[in-house]
Formats: C-alpha cells, structure tokens, sequence
C-alpha cells in the first residue's frame, strides 16, 4: 500500500496499447507486484483508442487489468493522453488539425510514443476539441475513480506543444514549428490585446504601424526578436493553462486523488526550443512533478544526470518530485539503431543518484520492450517473452534497498547551497538567432559541471521566482534577455550578502529584444562595478566564414579570406584569483571598464574578470561564457568556478575524485558516494560527518570501519557505494 510522504514509491510504466497482448496481463502484473515487488503500475490511456466513436467509449481491456491489480494489490496510475485524438473528431473538424510555420496541417497517425494513432491530437484553441476533450476526460475519471488499487492521474505525458517532436527525418525547422491553424492566430491575436492593452503600446514594442491587432500574424520568418519572444511566451501561458484545465477537470470528479504530470525534456538540459517547454509553469497547478530521464539515450555524464533532478525539484517548487520514467533498456536512435543497454549496475547508480538530489520514487519505461514502430524492441526491463533479464533483477533488487530505506529518504529534504538562474526567454531569443537553444543548454551544463565538482546542491530558479533566492551563491549564465525589474532583484540580493557570478552581455536584450546600450542591465552595472565594452564574437573553434544569401553560412577553405584577428580566435584569459590559471574565452569576450570593481582576469592590456564589493555580497563578472568552456570538460575552467563556488559556500561532505552526497541528517543516515570516472576505480577516504560512528554497507551488509571520521571506499568507475550511517 502506497503511504503518500512515506512510501518510496516503485513502479513500472505497463500498457500502451497496441503493447503488452491482453492475453498476458494476468501474468506480468502478478510478476510485477510478487517477483519484482514493485508498488505501482502505469496505464496509458490513449484517448482515440478508447473514444472510437462519438458515444462509444471502450474500456474493457483497462476493467480486466484494473481488477487484477484490485485483487493483488497493485496499484495503478492513470496516465491521460489527449495526444491521440479520435479520427472521428478530426474528420469532422479538420480545420483543428495542427499546422506547421510551412502551411502543412498535420492529419493523426502513429508515432513513436504513440503506435495506436491519433497523434499529434488536434490543436486545442478550436473549441469542439475542448469540449470533446472535456467530455473523455470525465468518461475517464468516472469510469475508475471507484477503483481500490487507481492511485493517481498523470495528466499529461511529458507536456510540450506535441507537433514539435512528430518524427519526420526529412522536415526542416518549419515543418517541427506551430500551431498557425486560424484557432491559434486568433488566440495569439487576443492574447497580445491582453498583454498590451492599446495597439498604440504594442507597435512601440515590437516596431510596428498596425492599426489593429486583426493584422498581426505569429512569426514565420527570422525578423524582429519581439515577434519570437512574445510568440514562444503565448505557448508558454496557453500550454500552462492546458496543464491547469487538465487538473481542475480531474479533480471535478475526483477530487481526493493526485494529479501529477512529468516532462519529457528539461530545459536548460536539452535543447528543445521549438518544444516551448516551461517547466516551473506546467508544474505549478499538479500535486507532484516529475521527468523522464534517459542518460543512456543522451550520453550523459553523472553530474548532468545530477542536474536533470536538481532542475526538475527546482521547478517542483517545493513540491514531492519523482523520476517518472527511467529507462528499463536500450533506448532507440530512428528506427534501425539502438543506443548502449543500461547495464544492471546503472540502476544501482541512476536510483541512488536521484534520491541523493531529491528524488522521492522512481517508475520505469518500460516493463515490455515495444512491438512495433520506432521504439520496437528498447526500453522495456524484460525480455520480449516477459520473462527476466540481468537488468530486470538488478532493478528489484536496487528497489528493494530503497524501499529497506525509505525512513530516511522520504523524511528529508536536500540542503542546497547554490541557486543557478534560467530563462526560457533566452532559449525563445536563440531559436529566433539561429533555430536552436543548444549554447544556452551547454552553457547551463558546463556551470552545473563545477558545482557538482564542489560537492554542492543547486536550485534552478527563473526570473519569477527570484525573490525567494536563499542561497549564498547565484549564478546567472549567458543572461541575453533581461528586463529592468529582475537586473534590480540580482542587485538587491547582492546588496542583502549575497554572491553573484555573471557572464558577459548580462542584459544585452530587454523583454521586448531591443539592444541596450550600455552592460551590464540597469542596476546590475552598480551592483557589478563595471561596464562592458564592444563585445567581440570570439572561441577557438572560430573560422573565417562567408555567409549566404539562403542563411548558411560556408566554412571554404580555399576561399581567399582574411585571417581572423587573435582576439577572435578565443585568447588565453589569465586570472590571478581565486587560482592563478588560464581559460580561452568561448563564445564571445568583451572587455570591462572597471567602475570600482577591481580586476581579476586580463588578456594583454584588456580586463576581462572582475570582483566587486557591494553591500554586504560581491559579484563576480567574466568577460566570457565559461559554461561554454566548462561544457568542453576544460578542466582549468572547471577549476576556477569550483574554487569561486567553495569560497562562499559549504558542502554537507566534500570528496576528492569521488561525489559523496547525504541522504538524511537524524539517527541514521545514507551516505552514498559516487565515481564519474567511466573507465578507473577510484579509492579514497571519504569524510563521514562528526555526530556518526559505525557505517554499513546497504548491499553486502558488511560493516565499514569509520576511521579517523572518515570510510576508506574503492567504487568501480561510474558505479557507486551506499552507507547506512548511525550514531
């Protein structure tokens, strides 16, 4: 039985229809609930599957599998897809059909997550599919809400504007662009008005002479930034609003359940811009929050598997968040390739991992591999036979751990020390650049490389929720786009003790895209104590370039071009402190003029860091994108935010080669200390703190010797040890 706050909750995502054969379900839930020992099974109820027609609803496979889990014990998450809209539906209302930035409506059909059709689902600004909607939904809830083993809805799988991720290998960026249908234009239109008020006051925003706001089209082409801003900012409100029509409907009818909802993607992690994902929106209206998480799929190292759950609990907002999908095997690469399986020793790791950030239960995707379509054959944990495989054992028996431990996890919350600032406007600006907010994701993933280095714990915050910044340090990286009111809350933090890393062109853009004309934005130059001279484009992967008249640009090397000037090729920067080392500047440099600021890093006769007291904090300004540098892995960059960051904050327990991480602080604790070396061991006493004395290892159940307040460990490369800790 599930314990809300109490119970680590296991679980396994199950049925998507066409996956698994319903002549099987008797065995593979019995298997799930006695052999694996898991809590909780997923069922995705795809609404064209069972909405055929319209007042033919059909769920009697779902009654079969719900009264199995009544009669086990197993509990069951609804998870709602209104991705899959009834064909009946679009054929009476083909003008609903999403439509792309090219002018091409999407007809439904299947897709990867999607084998049973229907997919994209119809645009929801045309009001029949409201209503339609509406009406499954409330089918749905009532036909299961007297159901003893329903624990919860997901409302919404992985929330996006859906079209944005239809797989067509050979579309370009106009075809993964939308919705332009006339119900979005008109929505757009409204919302402008809403936002604006007079016409008078939105031509002096985005540089128009309309006359009315009838004759405002959504951006097609790469014009004016406050076209793309304010553009991606209506998805952001219109599909934040979706997520709260969801829930609201939901608990109409049910009223005493949860309702949660889990992302797909994590911005700044990934770059999926035209996917208008804003995370600390859609997860303000649901009772718990979560994401999917696939290090395998994305080749990430651990620290960037850190941050995914660091970003994911900063957008919970204080909320219970959870790994709603971690993968059960191969994940797949377009159709033909897969990428590398999980081994049975990264669930160990990958579970451990995210309950040391936060994490407060775990569901698989999947328990079957998938039969048909482009994930046919990955993901699922068990063989295609449903019987078991190393990796499905591993993960019941890691389950089980946690489970044997769940006093400790789910009483305590993670201490965090460093708050890191995100905009989705920044990602909205890049698209409108160059179609892509890649360098905003490596810039933020470079950061969180130092601060997991430092053996501390980060915070994502955007510009919103600033005023309840309580960390010592904060760290604001690549801030292109920045209105006057949050320079002022960055200097206000500073001013009250705190401490603030900045990068070059902080502010470059206000809210509405306009250049500003002098840098750092508005208070933040005092706070600062410099101003940014011209900012030259400069990285050592710079090349000389032609550009094209059709938008790419050429790299000819038998072009007669002139040769790049050193200070565009990314010059050494030296910095005298907080270590004497050596960085290339990345991306861009831009001199500082100091303004009671004193220097800290130069090349030549230009400033290019400085240091700065205000108040009772300090700012901290680089003349360069060191998350660009630190994403590269250069380890003297690394270094140097490291040492930055250790200066002003403290971690729980500090490692030398190895990541040890606190779970709890009462009469027992976890420590579990991770290797993100992918090929070495790595042995080394690691600190355990003063008020415990004996330490046991949660596998092998062997005592560990604490000696001299520390645990002498060997954990083999990318793996990790797990230590029950008591007084």
């Amino acid at each position: 039985m599930i314990e809300e706050g109490r119970t680590f909750v296991y679980g396994t995502h199950y049925w998507r229809p066409p996956t698994p054969l319903r002549d099987t379900h008797e065995r593979n839930l019995a298997h799930i609930k006695h052999d694996l020992g898991f809590d909780l099974v997923k069922f995705r109820m795809l609404w064209n599957w069972h909405h055929r027609e319209p007042e033919r609803f059909a769920f009697d496979e779902v009654h079969e599998m719900f009264d199995i889990c009544d009669r086990i014990g197993l509990a069951v998450l609804i998870e709602v897809n209104l991705e899959s809209a009834p064909y009946w539906l679009e054929r009476v209302h083909p003008e609903a059909r999403y439509v792309n930035a090219n002018g091409r409506a999407i007809e439904l059909g299947s897709q990867e997550a999607t084998p049973g059709g229907g997919h994209p689902g119809l645009c929801f600004h045309h009001p029949t599919v409201v209503e339609e909607a509406q009406r499954y939904l409330v089918r749905l809830v009532d036909e299961f809400k007297g159901r003893p083993s329903l624990y919860a809805y997901d409302c919404w799988n992985e929330p996006h504007l859906e079209p944005a991720w239809c797989n067509m290998m050979w579309g370009n960026t106009g075809d993964f662009t939308f919705c332009y249908c006339d119900g979005s234009r008109r929505e757009f239109r409204q919302w402008l008005q809403g936002v604006y008020g007079e016409i008078d006051v939105f031509n002096e925003a985005w540089g128009r002479a309309y006359t009315d706001f009838e004759q405002v089209s959504p951006p097609i082409l790469q014009g004016n930034y406050a076209d793309w801003l304010d553009w991606f900012r209506f998805w952001f409100d219109s599909l934040a609003e979706n997520m709260a029509w969801r829930v609201r409907t939901i608990k109409g009818r049910d009223p005493n359940r949860q309702v949660i909802s889990h992302s797909g993607a994590v911005p700044p992690v990934l770059p999926r811009a035209g996917a208008v994902i804003h995370n600390w929106k859609f997860a303000e209206p649901v009772d718990k929050w979560g994401t999917s998480f696939a290090p395998q799929a994305f080749g990430w190292p651990l620290s960037t598997c850190a941050m995914v759950a660091e970003v994911t609990r900063g957008a919970a907002r204080g909320k219970d968040f959870w790994i709603s999908e971690m993968p059960g095997g191969a994940s797949n690469i377009r159709g033909f390739r897969r990428s590398w399986p999980p081994q049975p020793e990264h669930y160990r790791l990958w579970n451990w991992l995210t309950a040391a950030h936060g994490s407060r239960g775990t569901m698989h995707w999947s328990y079957l591999p998938e039969r048909t379509g482009q994930e046919a054959g990955g993901y699922g944990m068990m063989r295609p036979d449903g019987t078991d495989n190393p990796r499905s054992l591993a993960i019941a028996e890691t389950a089980r751990r946690l489970k044997r431990h769940e006093d400790v996890i789910m009483g305590w919350t993670p201490p965090t020390q460093v708050a890191v600032l995100y905009d989705p406007d920044i990602s909205s600006l890049l698209f409108a650049m160059e179609l892509t907010d890649e360098r905003y994701g490596k810039t933020h993933t470079g950061y969180y490389r130092a601060i997991w280095s430092a053996d501390l714990l980060a915070r994502y915050l955007t510009p919103e929720t600033l005023d309840d910044v309580r960390e010592p340090v904060l760290i604001a990286p690549m801030m292109l786009v920045m209105d006057d009111a949050t320079a002022e809350k960055l200097a206000r933090y500073v001013r009250d003790g705190g401490t603030l890393i900045l990068e070059t062109r902080t502010g470059l853009f206000d809210r509405h895209g306009y250049m500003r004309a002098t840098l750092p934005a508005g208070a933040l130059a005092e706070a600062a104590g410099v101003v940014e001279g011209e900012a030259v484009c400069s990285d050592p992967e710079n090349q000389p370039t032609v550009p094209t008249a059709d938008g790419r640009i050429l790299v000819d090397p038998d072009a007669d071009l002139p040769d790049l000037d050193p200070i565009s090729l990314g010059p050494p920067i030296a910095f005298s402190e907080p270590v004497k080392t050596s960085v290339r500047a990345h991306g861009y440099l831009a001199p500082l003029e100091l303004r009671g600021a004193r220097p800290i890093a130069a090349w030549g006769s230009l400033t290019l860091g400085a240091h700065h007291a205000y108040g009772r904090g300090q700012v901290y300004t680089i003349g360069t994108y060191l998350g660009l540098a630190m994403d590269k892995r250069i380890a003297e960059a690394v270094d140097l935010v490291r040492m930055v960051l250790l200066r002003h904050a403290r971690p729980v327990v500090r490692g030398n080669r190895l990541r040890p991480r606190m779970i709890g602080d009462g009469e027992r604790a976890i420590l579990a200390v991770f290797n993100d070396h992918r090929r070495e061991a790595v042995t080394e006493a690691v600190p355990v703190p003063e008020r415990y004395m004996m330490a046991t290892d949660v596998y092998t159940r062997e005592a560990v010797a604490v000696v001299d307040q520390a645990v002498e460990l060997t954990v083999p490369a990318e793996d990790c040890r797990v230590l029950l800790l008591e007084r």
